[in-house]
C-alpha cells in the first residue's frame, strides 16, 4: 500500500513516474498502475535470497531502461530482506550513477519481531545504505491505530532513530472492509478514485477522498517534499 500511495502521490504533484515492480508473485502495484497514461513499468524479481547477485543485475538492468528525469518508485516484497540488505549499497549506487537519490519507505509492524527487523536494516541493511534524512519509517495504522502502542515506540528505538535525523509518518486504515475490497478492486490512480466519474459512491468517494487520501498522502508528503528523484 505504501509503494501505491507513493505513485499516486507524485503524480498528483505533476510528477513523472516509473515503478519497478519487485514482488512478482504479488504484483499489486503493476496491476494497479498499468493503465495510468505516462507511468513506466518494469518487474523483476527481487525475492531470491539464493541468487541475490542476479537479482540485483537484473535490477539494475530495469533502472538503467527508465527515464533518468522520472520518481523512481521500487516496490519491495516485504520477504525480500535477504536480498536487498546485502546488497544494499550497491543497490544504492547503481540508482546515484544513473543519476538518482535514493529515499526508503520502511512499513513497520507493531510487534517485536518487527522491531528487531528494522534494528537489522537500520544498523547493517537497506537503510543502513542511505542517510538517514532519507528514510521515513511508515507506522500502518490498520495494525495499531495508537502510535505510541507500537514496540518500535515503546522500547525507546524511535527516539534514538528520530534523534539521528530519521523521518517517521502514519498510513492512515481504510475503513469499512467494503470500501477498502472495492479500492483493492479498482485499477488506477487513488487520486481518480475521488473523482465524481469513479465506480465508487458517493457516500465512498466523501469518506475516501476527503479523509483517508488526504491522510495517507501527508504521510509519504513528509519524505517527498523538496525531493525530485525517487
Amino acid at each position: 500500500m505504501v509503494a501505491a500511495v507513493l505513485a499516486d502521490h507524485r503524480l498528483a504533484c505533476g510528477r513523472q513516474v516509473a515503478i519497478v515492480e519487485g514482488d512478482i508473485g504479488q504484483p499489486d502495484i503493476a496491476l494497479r498502475f498499468k493503465s495510468v497514461p505516462g507511468v513506466h513499468l518494469r518487474a523483476t524479481n527481487l525475492n531470491r535470497s539464493g541468487a541475490s547477485e542476479e537479482a540485483v543485475i537484473k535490477f539494475a538492468e530495469a533502472l538503467a531502461d527508465l527515464p533518468t528525469d522520472a520518481d523512481i518508485i521500487v516496490n519491495l516484497p516485504s520477504a525480500a530482506a535477504d536480498t536487498m540488505d546485502a546488497l544494499a549499497p550497491m543497490l544504492v549506487d547503481a540508482g546515484r550513477d544513473l543519476g538518482h537519490e535514493s529515499y526508503v519507505f520502511y512499513a513497520l509492524g507493531h510487534q517485536q519481531t518487527a522491531t528487531d527487523s528494522a534494528l537489522q536494516s537500520l544498523r547493517e541493511g537497506l537503510m543502513a545504505a542511505v542517510p538517514p534524512d532519507h528514510l521515513c519509517l511508515i507506522y500502518p495504522l490498520f495494525l495499531q491505530p495508537d502510535i505510541e502502542r507500537f514496540h518500535f515506540v515503546r522500547s525507546g528505538a524511535r527516539d534514538a532513530y528520530i534523534e539521528a535525523g530519521g523521518l517517521e509518518g502514519a498510513m492512515p486504515a481504510l475503513r469499512p472492509e467494503s470500501l477498502v475490497d472495492k479500492v483493492l478492486s479498482l485499477p488506477g490512480t487513488f487520486t481518480a478514485l475521488a473523482q465524481p466519474d469513479s465506480a465508487l459512491s458517493f457516500g465512498e468517494r466523501l469518506f475516501f477522498g476527503r479523509q483517508w487520501l488526504p491522510a495517507a498522502h501527508a504521510a509519504v508528503a513528509v519524505l517527498t517534499e523538496g525531493t525530485s528523484h525517487g
